[in-house]
């Protein structure tokens, strides 16, 4: 699904030439669940940035099944954003004084879908998170818990091909971090493709591959775990 050739990024302060990531390759699958760890400044936000179409790199090609992503445009980027990818960020990035229905149904707007089809997806995408019940509710009044699932609800309404995710528990307190590994497991058995970003062990353990970026490059380690724990 991904193929990601020599790709970096860099920053320039005060004149001087920063190396955020340097000469990655990476190539995910579809159907696989991936975690990359690493300590603070090590290029992983970024990575994942630019795997989600938000950045773009230095140098390198990224290709989206056999697509050249950089060479997208306009509303072309806007559609594969909307289309093949959901995102699920730390701080849920949700409207606050909007219900749980409402946030959910955002990026279904930007499609051309029936009032119909988009109450279904809502419906589906709220069961599979365990949140129906808390539909008309506003999503300012719910726990950390429950944000982080409706935006996973959210990233899924589209039925996107590649889920990101960037610290998606690291806010969360173990029993919230439990429930939103479970709702990932059972993505990724009903076979979507996860990346997810963490600074979290256990957390990456739950994934079918885990990768180490040390200083904008892989570690000597990259650590098979199987197919998803």
């Amino acid at each position: 699904m991904i193929q990601l050739n020599n790709i970096t990024k860099q920053l320039t302060e005060a004149g001087v030439k920063v190396p955020i990531l340097q000469t990655i390759n990476l190539t995910v699958e579809k159907g696989e669940y991936i975690s990359i760890m690493g300590p603070s400044g090590s290029g992983k936000s970024t990575l994942m940035n630019i795997l989600g179409s938000l950045d773009t790199p230095t140098s390198g090609e990224y290709l989206f099944e056999g697509v050249n992503v950089g060479r997208l445009r306009g509303g072309k980027l806007a559609d594969f954003r909307n289309r093949r990818l959901g995102f699920v960020f730390q701080s849920y990035m949700l409207i606050p004084r909007l219900s749980v229905r409402d946030n959910v149904e955002l990026p279904l707007l930007y499609t051309t879908k029936s009032r119909k089809e988009r109450e279904e997806r809502i419906r589906r995408a709220l069961e599979q998170v365990g949140m129906s019940h808390k539909a008309k509710e506003r999503t300012m009044n719910l726990s950390g818990g429950q944000k982080q699932k409706v935006a996973i609800a959210r990233a899924i309404i589209n039925d996107p091909d590649l889920l990101l995710a960037d610290e998606p528990s690291g806010n969360l307190d173990v029993h919230s971090k439990e429930d939103i590994l479970q709702i990932f497991q059972s993505l990724h058995d009903s076979g979507k493709t996860i990346v997810l970003v963490t600074h979290d062990p256990d957390v990456a353990q739950r994934a079918g591959r885990v990768l180490v970026l040390r200083n904008g490059e892989w570690a000597a380690e990259r650590v098979e775990v199987g197919a998803g724990q």
